[in-house]
């Protein structure tokens, strides 16, 4: 009978050893296909974000483009050779190339970055493990150094909206509106001083401001994305 129940015993503590494994190799299988899935979630949302710093660089060549041709355009309203040339020159027949007819001063270029990917990445960062953490970090500090950009779109887009509201109280607004040639409405831009102090703000908002901020934008999202692409 002893021999019997040391046999027993030996065989029950066999069956709770192998049933213990049993249990951590599934947990380990169960650890690894978490961390399996948890690491492909993350390279997707690597790989999103890199989408869009693709998407944000093909817009910024061609929106950076038209403000370096803006600037030309709001140095060329300020000089008293163009406003003497313009005063004189401009009639129906050419009217198209009234620069301040145009409407540069009341509208403007804008490039917001493209931002699912980040945000699906503070998410993650928030509520699961983090691997590539130093990558991570990098991204999103990336789009937090970006924020002024936007800041500085709303500045423009005010002083925009503030100019059209100053063109409300001439008789020639419709037709500045409208593209319509009006010779009090050239008078005006070319010997109105307030007109030309307001050239110089929005220049000095648009070219001096905004065009620094997306050149500098363009480079650091060439630099993280030529990273993120060494990921894939």
């Amino acid at each position: 009978m002893e021999n019997k129940t040391g046999k027993y015993f030996k065989y029950a503590i066999g069956e709770i050893i192998l049933v213990v494994i049993g249990i951590l190799i599934a947990l380990q299988i169960n650890n690894w296909n978490e961390n399996k899935k948890s690491e492909n979630q993350l390279n997707n949302i690597y790989k999103e974000v890199e989408l869009n710093l693709k998407s944000d660089l093909t817009n910024l060549e061609i929106i950076i483009k038209q403000y370096k041709q803006l600037e030309l355009r709001l140095e060329t309203m300020i000089t008293e050779e163009y406003s003497n040339i313009l005063l004189d020159s401009i009639n129906t027949n050419n009217y198209s190339e009234c620069i301040p007819c145009q409407g540069d001063i009341n509208a403007f270029i804008p490039f917001e970055f493209e931002e699912k990917g980040v945000e699906l990445l503070k998410t993650y960062n928030d509520y699961n493990a983090k691997e590539n953490k130093d990558l991570t970090n990098e991204i999103i500090q990336f789009y937090k150094n970006a924020e002024p950009l936007n800041l500085v779109l709303n500045k423009l887009k005010e002083e925009s909206f503030n100019t059209i509201r100053y063109f409300e109280q001439f008789s020639w607004y419709s037709d500045f509106m409208y593209g319509k040639f009006n010779p009090e409405m050239i008078d005006f831009f070319a010997s109105n001083r307030i007109f030309k102090n307001k050239v110089v703000t929005y220049r000095l908002i648009a070219i001096q401001n905004y065009l620094p901020y997306l050149r500098e934008y363009k480079k650091s999202a060439t630099i993280l994305f030529e990273k993120l692409k060494t990921t894939d």
